[in-house]
C-alpha cells in the first residue's frame, strides 16, 4: 500500500505540529478583503485526494473543496462545515449528518446528500488511504439533506478522521467529467476557489461568492508560492514580498525578528531513525536496540534543532489527542550500544546505509549527526543524501538500511498514526503488525479516555519492544507571520482556517 500523508521520509517537508499558535495582532486594524502571499517549501500533491502527501495538500484541499466537519481552531475537537450536525449511534452503527440548507457548489449547482454519498465511496475506494475509512460499509440518503455512514463496526475513529482535509465534498459522478479531467480543475464548496495554479511556483485562491456563510472568507485572495529554499524564503518575507512562512526550519528562528515567530509547541511529529527490519542488520532486535542505545537524545535536538525540539520519549507524538505515554524508557549510552551490537548478527566493518533527504540543510545536518553517533559505537554507517523522491521510493521498495524520517497526525486523532503504521508495515520496517492492529481496533470503538489511553498504551509498549523506528525528538515548529496577518490559528497539525486570516 503507498504511504498516506501523515508519513514524510524527508526531515523538513510533511510534518506536524501541536499545542497550536495564534499570530500576533500587533498592526494596524483587519478590514474585509484584501490580499495576502503565504511561502510554502513544498507544492501540493494536485487536487485529487487520493495522491496526498504533503501536509500542504492536507491545508489546502477543503479550501476548495470542504468536508462535512473540520478540525476546531485548537485542534482537540471537530466542529461543523457542510454538515451543521451529526449523532453517532453505536448500537445502529452510524454516523447520521444532516448537511446545511441551500448548499451549492462554486459553479451554481445545487450539492446534496447524493454529492456527499459518492464521495464517501471515493474515500472508501481511496488506494493511498482507504484502510482508514475500512470501518465504513456503505451510505444511506434518506432525503437531499440527510447521510447516514453506515459502519460494521461504531467506530468513533471514523468520525474524527473525516476532518483530516482529504476527506472533501466533490459533485456526484465527478459532474459528469472522468476523475482526471475534474480534478485538474476542480468544483468544490470551500469558501475559495481556485483563480489560477502553476504547479510547483504559485496557486492563488480567490473568495468562493457562493460560500454558505456570507461573512466567509475575509480575503479576497490568498496566494501561496512554493519556494523550496529556506534562504530565499526568509529574504523574500523580510522584504516584505511575503507575509508569513509555513514551517521555518529551526535553524533560521534567530533571522525573524521575535515578534513575528509563531512557535507551534509540543510537537505532534516524531522525527526518528526507520529501520528496514526485513533484511540483515535491521532484522536483528539486538541491532535495533544498539541503534536507539547510541542515539543521544539531548544531544541531538541541539545539534539538529538548536534546542526547539524535544528528545522523544515515546513511539507517538504526545501532542495528538489520545496520546499517552506507557512508562518506556529509551536509554542512551555508547558502553550499553556497544554491548548490544556485539549480541547481534552485525559484522563489523558492515557497511550500513543510512539515506536522508539532499534537499535541506537541517535534514542532511540530522544525517551527520545521527551517523557519526552510530559510528561512535561500531557501525560502519554509509550516509546517502538523496533527492525526496527518490528518498520514498527506495523506502516503499524497501531498498534502504536506515532511513531518516517524521511521521505525525494530520487530523485530531492519534488513530490516524495507527492507521499510517498498520498501512506501511510499520513505516516499511517488514516487521508483522498484528499487535499495533488489535491495538488501532481497539482505539476505533473506545467510548472513553481510559479506553482510548489503554489501546495507545498497547501501541506505545510494542513500538519501545520491537523498535521498527526509532524515536529520536519531538521537534517544535515556527512560522514567520508578519504584522501584516491577521486571523491566524494553528491548529495542532499546523492546519489553519485560511478562511478567518485577514489582512491589516
Amino acid at each position: 500500500m503507498k504511504t498516506t500523508a501523515c508519513l514524510l521520509l524527508a526531515v523538513a517537508m510533511l510534518v506536524t505540529g501541536c499545542g497550536g499558535g495564534t499570530a500576533s495582532d500587533s498592526g494596524g486594524p483587519a478590514t474585509r478583503g484584501g490580499s495576502l502571499t503565504i511561502l510554502r517549501a513544498a507544492d501540493i500533491d494536485g487536487w485529487d485526494p487520493d495522491k496526498a502527501i504533503q501536509l500542504a495538500t492536507f491545508q489546502t484541499l477543503p479550501q476548495v473543496m470542504e468536508g462535512l466537519v473540520r478540525p476546531s481552531a485548537d485542534g482537540n475537537s471537530i466542529q461543523p462545515a457542510l454538515a451543521e450536525k451529526w449523532k453517532l449511534d453505536a448500537k445502529a452503527k452510524t454516523i447520521t449528518f444532516t448537511l446545511r440548507p441551500g448548499l451549492a457548489f462554486s459553479d451554481g449547482r445545487p450539492l446534496t446528500s447524493e454529492d456527499a454519498a459518492f464521495s464517501v465511496g471515493l474515500w472508501r475506494k481511496g488506494l493511498s488511504m482507504g484502510s482508514l475509512y475500512a470501518a465504513i460499509t456503505g451510505t444511506a440518503t434518506p432525503d437531499d439533506r440527510t447521510l447516514v455512514i453506515k459502519m460494521k463496526k461504531a467506530s468513533t475513529f471514523t468520525l474524527t478522521w473525516l476532518s483530516n482535509g482529504s476527506s472533501v465534498i466533490v459533485p456526484k459522478d465527478f459532474g459528469g467529467m472522468s476523475r482526471k479531467d475534474f480534478f485538474a480543475k476542480p468544483i468544490g464548496a470551500g469558501p475559495f476557489v481556485v483563480g489560477s495554479y502553476q504547479p510547483g511556483q504559485r496557486l492563488v485562491l480567490e473568495r468562493n461568492r457562493r460560500y454558505y456563510d456570507p461573512a466567509r472568507p475575509k480575503l479576497d485572495h490568498l496566494t501561496y508560492e512554493v519556494v523550496a529554499d529556506p534562504n530565499q524564503q526568509m529574504l523574500r518575507y523580510q522584504s516584505r514580498q511575503a507575509d508569513a512562512i509555513e514551517a521555518v526550519p529551526l535553524d533560521l528562528a534567530g533571522q525573524i525578528p521575535e515578534g513575528e515567530r509563531v512557535l507551534v509547541h509540543p510537537s505532534a511529529t516524531i522525527h526518528g531513525i526507520f529501520v528496514n527490519a526485513a533484511k540483515q542488520p535491521g532484522n536483528d532486535i539486538h541491532f535495533r536496540r544498539a541503534v536507539s542505545l547510541a542515539i543521544d537524545r539531548g544531544r541531538y535536538t541541539q545539534a539538529v534543532f538548536g534546542g526547539l525540539a524535544a528528545p522523544a520519549t515515546g513511539g507517538l507524538p504526545p501532542g495528538v489527542q489520545g496520546s499517552v505515554g506507557c512508562g518506556c524508557t529509551y536509554e542512551t549510552g555508547v558502553e550499553k550500544a556497544k554491548a548490544e551490537l556485539a549480541k547481534s548478527s552485525y559484522q563489523p566493518g558492515t557497511k550500513v546505509e543510512l539515506v536522508v533527504d539532499a534537499t535541506t540543510p537541517s535534514s542532511t545536518r540530522a544525517g551527520e549527526t545521527a551517523a557519526a553517533q552510530l559510528r561512535a559505537i561500531g557501525i560502519d554507517v554509509d550516509l546517502q543524501k538523496l533527492e525526496v523522491q527518490v528518498l520514498v521510493d527506495r523506502q516503499a521498495k524497501g531498498a534502504y538500511d536506515l532511513s531518516l524520517g517524521e511521521v505525525g497526525s494530520v487530523s485530531p486523532t492519534v488513530g490516524d498514526i495507527f492507521g499510517l503504521i498498520v498501512a506501511t508495515g510499520g513505516l516499511y520496517s517488514g516487521l508483522p503488525m498484528k499487535t499495533i492492529s488489535d491495538a488501532f481496533d481497539r482505539l476505533e470503538v473506545a467510548q472513553t479516555d481510559q479506553e482510548r489511553a489503554a489501546a495507545v498504551r498497547i501501541a506505545e509498549t510494542w513500538i519501545h519492544d520491537n523498535l521498527p523506528y526509532i524515536p529520536t525528538a519531538f521537534p517544535d515548529r515556527l512560522f514567520a507571520v508578519s504584522p501584516k496577518v491577521k486571523g491566524l490559528h494553528i491548529t495542532p497539525f499546523l492546519s489553519y482556517p485560511a478562511d478567518l486570516l485577514q489582512a491589516a
